[in-house]
């Protein structure tokens, strides 16, 4: 495994994980918000001195020591810093099919520790649900993201998912690029094995859709193939939609060899 922050490896580089936005640092001084800091002074008792790492939620990680600690707030002065901390080398979007009783959350906490970079809650054909309420979905869309920042603080990531709004099959189709790789998961007839599927070299993105519990429609996969994306199956089982979402990224975050 590469070095991190000078000589030391990552397997060793084990110091608390914090996050931080971008606006909370000033020069070498990084101030954790009132949750961070409780958490490191009260939940880890960590005392002046203590290593820690903070992330930014856009690919920035720092190594630095706890500056000041106290009951009101906790600095961290920065000693050295690195781009795409724990990050894939693909940028990689799951769109998942909405339906009644499927908790998207589910699907943000194991995609973001696998590494999704976007996730895409999808209204398809069979989702039987809806959001005509823009409040009722920015609640939702701020849940997912408060998952998506505990998974990516767990995982150890320093880029934190984005979270789009629910998205229409169509318009979802109509947002992507012909240059990309799309893929829409599919068991019926014309689909063919994630094993024949030929990956893009590092650094490309590719997205990935999977159904509601009922499935895409086949005026759905007709509309994706033509949109340029490729129908594949996951063998002879049909996998509920809160498992085929980390499924298929484990899979395709394996045949490009991010598990090594």
């Amino acid at each position: 495994m590469g070095k991190l922050f000078g000589e030391e490896r990552v397997v060793r580089l084990q110091p608390p994980l914090f996050y931080a936005p971008p606006a909370n640092r000033d020069g070498d001084i990084i101030i954790l918000s009132a949750d961070e800091a409780r958490h490191a002074g009260k939940v880890l008792r960590l005392e002046r001195g203590a290593i820690v790492v903070v992330v930014d939620g856009l690919g920035n990680a720092c190594r630095g020591e706890l500056a000041s600690v106290s009951a009101r707030k906790v600095t961290v002065k920065v000693h050295s810093d690195v781009r795409d901390f724990g990050e894939p080398s693909v940028r990689l979007t799951l769109a998942a099919g909405l339906s009644v009783g499927f908790k998207f959350d589910s699907a943000v906490q194991r995609g973001t520790e696998l590494g999704v970079s976007r996730f895409v809650p999808l209204i398809t054909d069979k989702s039987k649900v809806t959001f005509d309420d823009p409040k009722r979905a920015r609640t939702k869309v701020n849940r997912w993201g408060k998952v998506a920042l505990a998974s990516m603080k767990q995982c150890r990531r320093s880029v934190m998912p984005e979270i789009a709004t629910p998205t229409r099959f169509e318009s979802f189709l109509s947002q992507l690029d012909r240059d990309d790789t799309g893929l829409i998961f599919h068991p019926g007839g014309g689909s063919i094995g994630i094993d024949l599927v030929e990956f893009p070299e590092r650094g490309h993105r590719i997205s990935l859709l999977v159904g509601p519990e009922s499935g895409f429609s086949e005026d759905e996969i007709r509309l994706a193939v033509d949109a340029g994306l490729t129908a594949v199956n996951l063998g002879r089982r049909v996998l509920r939609t809160e498992t085929a979402g980390p499924t298929v990224v484990a899979l395709v975050m394996a045949r490009l060899g991010e598990f090594r």
